[in-house]
C-alpha cells in the first residue's frame, strides 16, 4: 500500500482536489489518498469552486478540512505539498520526514532538463549545509562563549565568515532556481472559474504522472 498525503494551506482547494482526483482515477487497491492543511480550521467544506470543478467531471465530494498532525504525516509514504513554501514549512516542522516530502510538481516532473537542474539544486543545498556545519563546528567554542556571555563582536565575526563561505552556494542556488519553471500550484481560492479550471488541469496532469510513477 502506498499512502499519499497532499498538503496545502487550508485544505479547501488544492489538496482536496488532488486527493479526490487520485481516489477517482486510481484503479488499484494499493494506493490510498489523504489531504491536510498546514493552517486553518478543522471541518471547513471545500471551496465552492473546487466542488464545482470536480462535480462537472462526475466527482462528487463531501470533503471537510483536516489539520495536519504528526500521526497523519508519519502514516504517509509520500507527502506532496502544493508549493515550495508548503514543502519548507513541512520540513521545518517535521525534519525527520525530509526524505518523503516534495512538491507535487517536483515529484511528478518528467522533463530531463528539469530533473537535471533539480538534482543540481539538491546537491548545492546539501553542500551548503555541510559547509555550514563545518564552520559552526570549527567555531563551536566561540558560539558557546557567545551563548553564555552574549559577546556581540564574536557573533558578528562568525556570522560574517559563515555568510562569506555560503555565498557561492547561495548564488548557484539562486541561478538554478531562476532558470527553473515554478514548482508551485497557485491557490485559486476566491478566484474566477477559469482559475479553478487551470488548477484542475495542472493537478490532473500531475496525478497522471503520479499514478504512472507509483505503478512503475
Amino acid at each position: 500500500m502506498t499512502r499519499v498525503l497532499f498538503v496545502c494551506t487550508g485544505n479547501t482547494c488544492r489538496s482536496p482536489m488532488a486527493e479526490a482526483l487520485l481516489e477517482h482515477r486510481n484503479k488499484t487497491d494499493h494506493v490510498e489518498a489523504d489531504s491536510a492543511a498546514l493552517h486553518g480550521l478543522e471541518g471547513v467544506p471545500m471551496s465552492e469552486g473546487t466542488r464545482r470543478v470536480l462535480q462537472t467531471r462526475g466527482i462528487m465530494e463531501s470533503h471537510q478540512s483536516k489539520i495536519l498532525d504528526e500521526f497523519r504525516l508519519r502514516s504517509a509514504d509520500i507527502v506532496l505539498a502544493m508549493t515550495e513554501s508548503h514543502k519548507q514549512s513541512l520540513i521545518d516542522q517535521f525534519p525527520e520526514a525530509v526524505e518523503k516530502v516534495f512538491t507535487l510538481k517536483e515529484y511528478t516532473a518528467d522533463d530531463p532538463e528539469l530533473l537535471d537542474k533539480m538534482e543540481q539544486l539538491k546537491a548545492q543545498y546539501a553542500e551548503m549545509e555541510l559547509e555550514r556545519a563545518k564552520i559552526l563546528a570549527e567555531h563551536q567554542g566561540e558560539v558557546e562563549t557567545y551563548n553564555e556571555e552574549g559577546t556581540l563582536s564574536n557573533q558578528s565575526k562568525i556570522e560574517e565568515k559563515l555568510l562569506n563561505a555560503l555565498l557561492p552556494y547561495q548564488s548557484a542556488i539562486d541561478k538554478l532556481q531562476w532558470d527553473m519553471p515554478s514548482l508551485d500550484i497557485p491557490d485559486p481560492f476566491g478566484g474566477e472559474e477559469e482559475e479553478y479550471e487551470a488548477v484542475y488541469e495542472e493537478i490532473n496532469q500531475a496525478i497522471t504522472r503520479l499514478l504512472e510513477k507509483i505503478e512503475n
